[in-house]
């Protein structure tokens, strides 16, 4: 079996309704199914799965695919996981195959058994460390949840950890190379983490890369991440997104800190995230993208977390994020402010967390002296860039109206400055799908029989002078070109096509399925008229009348293409008659 019927078998033994079910809420709409996108914020719903296609589509955001691509895009995967994930589901066997060499393969393996066995360790460390216990107690985690997160101890011993793995056959170097231990200056291998409470941290698929560990004592810095490896790069991970992936519709809390994370998700908000130690970069954003575009900024309530906030918001605005701010009373965090007010008020200051504009504006004005021109200007500099990513409306008129008079400006000044700054780069910077073109309706059946490859090559017989002109041409001729191939469709002709099949799927709105050489002879005619309209209206025009040879050569022409007229129309009425019977 060839590679790519292997992958057409795998798509045709899954249920692709009930794979983008377990993430969006679907109802039946002609013969496809619709529900709103999990890839965009929309109130209406724009996101299609047809299964006959075996594909989805977002009239929305312009985003498509098949089961494959989803699990590509919802989980992380590779194309070649998401294959075999599919292929297991299916009961179907996939030949061995490694997309990398064998060796780095290998390793990674080995790394990810070191992770695991280290994990287990701290774990069963955990029992006998009442402080630790203790620790977590203070911080109100429950038994139950101790052992869903995953936490555990690091003792407060140089080589309890190498040891351990070294009794169990794994080579102490591996512990060095997956971040647990490092060598001193004397060349001796010892913990990385010790007298800490540890703390797992997983990657998109819930496998273990890294290690958190909090300080019990007064070891500094109070929190400690494993070092970096092939494995674990922080940059590229958001502690417990393994976990929030199926539920941000809503959008996404991103918080500080591992506890932030863990007492959210403990008390019913599995929503919440965290940058492991950094701030939110262009990475993480691309990561949440996948998800949602919608984030709630909750960081603590103190000058850093205010600080850390506006550079999130620096990152997240360019990338089209809708954005709101949840700042927290002085001294108090997600975690701790969680607990106080319980998880139901929690969630609802959550729901009802106002959008960026009246923080960046409070941030600007803070400690001004409005009344010195200098000051009024340095608070307009500082809001100038936030400003240009407003949509157009209401809101931001209002906005510019308030502005104008605590800054003493006249409004028309604010519009004009935000222009020059790149007004509306928001939409520049992030446009949504570019406009897919409208398809003739006459073209439509013709353009979804070149799907196949033999429709393609009967299609490519057709003088293209019958189709050329309509509305849906290049399409046409970009299924020609792959000769109904759709592995090697262009993606903007296969975002076209998806957009069409989807379109005609919602409405239940196939077309007939009249034979080829119908559609070609319909278009013949309708080619035929269009050039006798433009002959005449040529026989009319001054410059042809004044040249006898000229009104002599389109006549011949315009008589020959009346005789075809009649012949096509005798030849539609006889089809017709024969229809009939």
């Amino acid at each position: 079996m060839s590679d790519r019927d292997l992958v057409q078998r795998v798509k045709d033994a899954t249920d692709l309704v009930a794979l983008v079910g377990q993430a969006v809420k679907l109802r039946k709409q002609g013969s496809a199914f619709v529900g709103l996108c999990p890839f965009h914020s929309e109130r209406t719903p724009s996101f299609q799965v047809v299964p006959a296609r075996q594909f989805w589509h977002c009239f929305g955001c312009g985003r498509h695919g098949d089961a494959l691509s989803w699990l590509q895009e919802r989980e992380g995967l590779t194309f070649r996981e998401a294959l075999e994930q599919l292929a297991r589901s299916a009961g179907i066997e996939v030949p061995a195959f490694r997309e990398r060499p064998r060796e780095e393969v290998d390793r990674e393996d080995r790394l990810r058994a070191v992770l695991e066995a280290a994990q287990g360790f701290y774990a069963r460390r955990l029992r006998d460390a009442p402080k630790a216990c203790s620790y977590l107690q203070s911080r109100g985690i429950s038994e139950a949840f101790i052992q869903e997160a995953g936490f555990g101890y690091a003792p407060d011993a140089w080589e309890d950890l190498v040891g351990q793995l070294r009794q169990h056959g794994m080579s102490p170097d591996l512990a060095e190379q997956a971040g647990l231990a490092f060598r001193t200056e004397r060349g001796t291998l010892v913990d990385f983490l010790r007298d800490r409470l540890t703390i797992p941290i997983h990657d998109l698929r819930g496998r273990i890369v890294g290690f958190g560990g909090r300080a019990l004592g007064d070891a500094k810095p109070k929190y400690l991440n494993t070092r970096e490896t092939p494995l674990f790069k922080k940059s590229e991970l958001l502690f417990g997104l393994h976990r929030a992936k199926g539920t941000l519709k809503e959008g996404a809390v991103v918080v500080e800190g591992y506890f932030d994370v863990l007492q959210l998700h403990q008390l019913g908000l599995p929503q919440a995230v965290a940058p492991l130690g950094t701030a939110l970069t262009d990475e993480h954003l691309r990561l949440l993208a996948r998800f949602t575009k919608r984030l709630v900024l909750c960081f603590d309530g103190d000058p850093a977390g205010r600080n850390a906030m506006e550079k999130a918001l620096r990152a997240a605005l360019p990338q089209a994020f809708e954005v709101r701010l949840l700042e927290l009373p002085p001294g108090e965090d997600p975690d701790t402010w969680c607990l106080k007010v319980g998880a139901q008020a929690f969630r609802e200051i959550v729901a009802q967390a106002p959008d960026w504009t009246g923080f960046m504006v409070d941030r600007a004005l803070e400690g001004r002296d409005l009344r010195r021109v200098s000051d009024r200007m340095a608070a307009f500099r500082q809001l100038l860039p936030f400003l240009a990513f407003l949509p157009e409306g209401p809101a931001r008129g209002e906005l510019f109206g308030a502005l104008a008079h605590q800054l003493q400006m006249p409004a028309h000044e604010i519009h004009r400055a935000v222009r020059e700054q790149g007004g509306g780069q928001a939409e520049a910077l992030a446009p949504g799908p570019p406009p897919l073109p409208e398809v003739d309706e006459r073209l439509r059946p013709v353009i979804l029989a070149c799907r196949e490859a033999q429709s393609c090559r009967e299609v490519a017989a057709w003088p293209p002078a019958w189709w050329e002109s309509l509305a849906g041409a290049p399409l046409l001729q970009a299924l020609l070109d792959a000769e109904g191939d759709m592995e090697t469709l262009p993606a903007g002709a296969l975002g076209s096509l998806r957009h069409l099949e989807a379109r005609l799927a919602v409405r239940d709105d196939q077309p007939s399925g009249r034979p080829l050489p119908h559609l070609g002879s319909q278009l013949e005619e309708d080619f035929v008229l269009r050039e006798i309209q433009a002959l005449q209206r040529q026989l009319r025009d001054p410059a042809t009348t004044a040249d006898p040879a000229m009104a002599r050569q389109v006549e011949s022409r315009l008589t020959g293409l009346l005789a075809r007229k009649g012949a096509l129309q005798r030849s539609r009425r006889t089809r017709g008659i024969q229809e009939q019977g």
